[in-house]
């Protein structure tokens, strides 16, 4: 492409010259023109003026004649003026020439120099894919380029290989063009809806970003994979790390126990799946943990209630985000009130009760459904615990706002 802007560039500037060496050869003919006619004129004065000397004219007849010689140099200057020197050369039609033959090389030689290199890559697929196979991680990007390239011709050409969308799904995915290895692993499971390879490989794929859509896309073709081979070892495996990244510690622990028999009890794989199983196996116990709490109202604050308050339950931490780890939110008219609260009361999956060492409980009612403390809400003394198993906590409401105050 640069080389085109170059040609096109040094062809302007031979258009520009054109026009400058036409405008400079009607100047000159012009100029001839007029040095023509001046020697005539010079040369017929002559001819007078030895007339009159040799006394073949009259002094009058010589001027009456000289007055007419001038009249004729004047009137032919003029004409000569009026045919060269207002003409001007149009510069557009060189230019439009220029650029119609600049057009036509890039449409026969720029094409098919492209053309070219997609059937040079679309030649070398099969080397390239041997070496690629063979370098993996250490294969550079130009001949992942070139793969690309060629797999794309080939794919142009018979568009119905699942096989080949899903190699031209891997090399965009690490050529970390991702939208387009999402829709190459669309087409592939398309035309081979419960290809073991494609199922997992999308699964990892979706993995690579995880939210919970992906998520939950990538469980449910692991669980195809699964029905058709139940002690698939990359299955389970992945199964586990999704259900994990869910939370779902019960279930990445089932998968990966049944994984372990398929596994060499001294691989190192075996004891990185050893591993992750002890850590959800504590998470768990974490997730199982609880805190009951009792809210009553103090005598003093029946009077002050608000007549809509919302009475909100909730656990911080001590220390850091006042925002809450789990939270209970309700209309309340009868006292006292018992509540639960456990992870899946949590705002956040990645902020729960499970994940603090200390807990602060705390109540209130709020007069606007707001969780932020305003002048006239009721509150509780807080109370900090150690974080355990299950443990019952009693609040009563005894203060007011007075004031708006950080909690």
């Amino acid at each position: 492409m640069i080389k085109l802007y170059l040609a096109m560039a040094v062809l302007l500037i031979i258009a520009v010259i054109i026009v400058l060496l036409a405008g400079l050869r009607q100047r000159r003919q012009s100029v001839d023109r007029e040095s023509e006619n001046r020697d005539w004129y010079e040369q017929r004065l002559a001819e007078l003026e030895q007339d009159k000397n040799k006394q073949r004219i009259s002094q009058e007849t010589f001027e009456e004649a000289k007055l007419e010689l001038d009249k004729t140099f004047i009137s032919d200057s003029r004409d000569i003026e009026g045919e060269v020197t207002w003409k001007r050369a149009n510069p557009f039609i060189p230019i439009a020439i220029i650029l119609a033959i600049a057009v036509g090389f890039y449409a026969m030689f720029g094409s098919w120099s492209l053309q070219k290199q997609a059937d040079d890559a679309l030649a070398q697929l099969p080397e390239l894919g041997q070496r690629l196979l063979q370098e993996q991680q250490q294969a550079d990007v130009e001949s992942m380029q070139t793969f690309a390239l060629g797999m794309r011709q080939k794919l142009a050409a018979k568009p119905d290989d699942p096989m080949a969308w899903w190699l031209y799904a891997g090399i965009m995915s690490d050529l970390r063009q991702f939208d387009q290895a999402q829709q190459a692993f669309e087409k592939s499971l398309a035309l081979a809806p419960n290809r073991t390879g494609t199922l997992i490989s999308y699964a990892r794929f979706l993995m690579s970003s995880p939210t919970e859509e992906r998520l939950r896309k990538a469980a449910g073709m692991l669980a195809r994979v699964l029905q058709q081979q139940p002690t698939h070892i990359e299955a389970l495996s992945l199964t586990g790390f999704v259900a994990y990244e869910r939370g779902d510690w019960k279930q990445a622990i089932a998968a990966w126990q049944q994984l372990m028999p398929l596994l060499d009890n001294e691989s190192q794989r075996s004891n990185a799946v050893q591993q992750a199983i002890a850590d959800a196996q504590q998470k768990l116990q974490a997730a199982d943990r609880s805190v009951t709490v009792t809210v009553s109202l103090g005598e003093q604050m029946r009077d002050q209630l608000p007549q809509q308050g919302t009475l909100f339950i909730y656990v911080t931490a001590t220390q850091g985000p006042p925002m809450p780890a789990a939270v209970k939110r309700l209309a309340v008219n009868d006292w006292p009130v018992t509540v639960t609260l456990t992870d899946a009361d949590s705002m956040l999956p990645d902020y729960r009760l499970s994940g603090l060492d200390q807990w602060q409980v705390k109540a209130m009612v709020s007069q606007d459904d707001k969780i932020d403390r305003e002048a006239g809400d009721l509150f509780a003394e807080p109370m900090t615990i150690n974080a355990q198993r299950s443990v019952e906590v009693a609040l009563t409401l005894n203060q007011k706002v007075t004031e708006v105050a950080n909690d």
